[in-house]
């Protein structure tokens, strides 16, 4: 009997688990454990868990005790529950468990991903909100600022008429009528001089301010803005079929071919070699490059005819950035070199020769010694009598600069309108580029950042991290408006970002294999292609399919000396009569490249 005792199990009438270590019987006859059924009494309030009719208190001075023959209650091995007795009970176990745990995984992640929709969708309300209450300080400031002005001036206007009048003014009664007379002259010429006044007193404090714009200007690149993003918005709508794709491609295809490349040397042999910008224009059929280089001089070359047009000479030093427009007979052409100057020539293009370019007129970049134009921007607002141009420093700000011609043939000094300035200390500019609208500035920076300038607010409307910290030594933004790729040279294997500027988040990446450090990228003009060229070759991929390669260009290795620095400098331009041509004709498409190290320009299409 003391053998069955030592070997006696109890199971819980509560739980069905066994054996038990603190084994009681109730007074109903149910064994159970006392832990558990304290805590059962607790939750209900005292009422006996087996009473069916839940009206028998039970308390614990009515529990009773159980123990083996050893003295110590659920002294026994405890058995195995009865379904861990076979192999296939313990796999039903395991299974049941493995979908238990599978299933509230996937509850967890369901609710992870609710909560983040949830999370990104606040967060873009908070940010609107942001900007809306910026939008609408800044425009009380300016009404609370125009209000005191005018009621500064309008109030000082009336103690000037008054003086004026009670000093003149006779004091008989005979003279009263004269008097009332005077009274309402002066009033009426104080009425018509503040409108006068306060006008000018507003240009003069909004040209004192180098932080805002003109509202001259301003207007000017409004109404340039209405017009581009008309033109924009049809390039983003373009829409190409199977067949017209496959045609382009073939045509892209057609650049590989060797008999169709042409090297030409610009700018003076005996200077160090390479090309450091280019910028490609048109007029009418006949195209141009524009490319700047260690010569200090600045060479227009005219594709069609394959002549020089032009030496823009006069740079103090090395010519790091051009830009240009054309007008009806000549072109205007920017440049910024390492003297710390801009500079503005003007270019015949009558087609006859032997025309001399005229420098128009120069500008030293404000700041200390050192500081440099990196990008030069002719405003598409300009005209050729009017010029705008946006000047991106090496040491953090964008300058707006304005030429006006007056006729003479002399050079004047440029006028600076507008600087502004990040408002991080010791931010410093590598690279710049323009929206195709006219209204956004994107400037890299020595850190990896991209800061996205609003121009009609004058306010920074985004900042953008990545190149893990490497400066950003070129930028493109592609014709639609929609995308900016950047590139920096820091290592051969450094990939090229794309950013959605809709979004202003990082949506693609690009590694650019057998290329070497990618020195400039530029989209074509409908933004269907990006071409990026570096120190190895030049490639050609697919808009949104950034990974595809439709066109490889490789170059012959450089005769340089190994190791040796070269500036992360060059360009690509795209030219021909494009992908659509006109009814009847074959489309053209051509490619320009040339970098630092490299003293001839490459066109590939070209024969």
């Amino acid at each position: 009997m003391a053998q069955s005792n030592a070997t006696q199990t109890f199971t819980c009438a509560l739980t069905g688990l066994s054996p038990l270590t603190d084994p009681i019987v109730t007074p109903s006859g149910y064994v159970c454990s006392r832990k558990l059924l304290l805590t059962k009494l607790s939750e209900n309030g005292g009422v006996d868990p087996f009473d069916t009719a839940g009206t028998r208190r039970l308390d614990e001075s009515a529990l009773v005790e159980l123990h083996t023959a050893s003295g110590v209650a659920g002294g026994a091995a405890p058995p195995r529950p009865p379904k861990a007795t076979s192999l296939p009970s313990l796999l039903g176990m395991l299974q049941h468990e493995f979908d238990a745990v599978l299933l509230e995984l996937y509850d967890t992640r369901k609710a992870l991903e609710e909560t983040r929709r949830e999370l990104s969708s606040a967060l873009y309300q908070n940010d609107a909100a942001v900007r809306v209450v910026a939008r609408v300080v800044r425009e009380r400031d300016v009404a609370r600022g125009r209000l005191e002005e005018f009621l500064a001036g309008d109030g000082a206007a009336q103690r000037e008429a008054a003086a004026a009048v009670s000093d003149s003014a006779p004091t008989t009664a005979a003279a009263e009528p004269q008097k009332r007379g005077r009274e309402e002259e002066a009033a009426a010429a104080m009425d018509v001089d503040a409108p006068a006044k306060k006008a000018k007193t507003d240009d003069e404090a909004v040209s004192d301010d180098l932080t805002k714009i003109p509202k001259a200007e301003l207007a000017a690149m409004s109404s340039t803005w209405k017009i581009l993003s008309k033109g924009r918005k049809s390039i983003a709508k373009l829409k190409r079929s199977e067949e017209e794709t496959s045609k382009n491609e073939a045509l892209l295809s057609t650049l590989e071919d060797k008999e169709k490349e042409k090297k030409v040397n610009l700018g003076k042999s005996s200077a160090k070699a390479g090309v450091l910008c280019m910028f490609g224009l048109k007029h009418g059929d006949v195209e141009y490059i524009v490319s700047g280089g260690h010569d200090k001089t600045a060479i227009v070359y005219n594709v069609t005819t394959g002549q020089i047009a032009a030496t823009l000479a006069g740079a103090g030093g090395v010519v790091t950035a051009v830009h240009g427009m054309v007008f009806q007979d000549k072109m205007l052409v920017v440049t910024g070199s390492t003297d710390g100057f801009l500079r503005v020539y003007s270019v015949l293009l009558t087609g006859e020769g032997g025309d001399e370019p005229l420098l128009l007129g120069s500008a030293e970049i404000m700041g200390t010694k050192g500081i440099h134009p990196i990008n030069v921007t002719v405003h598409p607002s300009s005209t050729s009598d009017e010029a705008r141009i946006l000047v991106a420093s090496s040491e953090g700000s964008i300058g707006l600069y304005k030429w006006s011609g007056d006729g003479s043939e002399e050079p004047t000094e440029l006028k600076m309108v507008t600087r502004l300035e990040s408002k991080e200390e010791g931010t410093k500019f590598t690279s710049g580029c323009m929206h195709p609208d006219g209204f956004i500035y994107i400037a890299g920076t020595e850190d990896g950042q991209l800061i996205v300038w609003d121009l009609k607010t004058q306010a920074v409307a985004g900042t953008l991290k990545g190149h893990d910290g490497s400066p950003i030594d070129f930028i493109t933004i592609s014709e639609n408006g929609y995308h900016v790729a950047t590139s920096t040279s820091s290592s051969v294997n450094s990939p090229i970002h794309i950013w959605d500027l809709r979004k202003l988040k990082l949506s693609a990446t690009i590694t650019p294999t057998d290329v070497g450090s990618v020195t400039s990228l530029a989209f074509d003009p409908t933004a269907t292609y990006l071409a990026y060229a570096g120190e190895e070759s030049t490639k050609v991929c697919v808009a949104k399919d950034w990974e595809r390669v439709v066109c490889t260009l490789t170059l012959p290795k450089s005769g340089g000396k190994k190791g040796k620095k070269k500036s992360p400098s060059g360009g690509v331009v795209w030219g021909g009569k494009g992908f659509v041509a006109k009814e009847g004709e074959e489309g053209k498409v051509w490619l320009a490249t040339g970098c630092d190290g490299q003293r001839p320009v490459r066109f590939w299409g070209i024969e």
